[in-house]
């Protein structure tokens, strides 16, 4: 980046901070971090969660930015976060993750089945006991 350009831009986001603004990149080339966590528990006997008891359903955390679904009694967790844009909570699920915000979708594995995201949602790891999954 030029000089001329730095100044300019570092101008525009102080502008923006004295406001309370920020800017938002749409970027593929930035991933962003995956979140959900480190011995989290979700309780299958409790809603909303106990619909995951079902196979091929699925479940956007109410608290978390964490997807999970049941693929055949299996159950995975991904990072919500777009890997095309961040976008963490508007998610639908027909058979694969669509994300609203650009449209990319993703199979229950986690992996890009259409853009503009090119990689993979970040897999949180899922043990089972009972009724209980510990998440990270």
């Amino acid at each position: 980046m030029k000089k001329r350009e730095f100044i300019k831009r570092a101008g525009l986001v102080a502008a923006l901070a004295g406001f309370g603004l920020t800017l938002e990149s749409c970027s593929e080339d930035e991933e962003p971090a995956p979140t959900g966590g480190s011995g989290l528990t979700v309780d299958l006997s409790v809603s909303p969660f106990s619909r995951l008891k079902d196979p091929d359903s699925w479940l956007l955390h109410p608290d978390e930015n964490i997807l999970l679904v049941n693929v055949g009694g299996s159950i995975s967790a991904f990072s919500s976060a777009c890997t095309h844009s961040g976008c963490t909570r508007d998610w639908t699920f027909s058979g694969e993750f669509i994300c609203g915000c650009h449209g990319s979708r993703f199979n229950t594995t986690g992996q890009v089945t259409n853009g503009p995201a090119t990689s993979a949602l970040a897999r949180i790891s899922v043990s089972r006991e009972g009724d209980v999954l510990t998440l990270g």
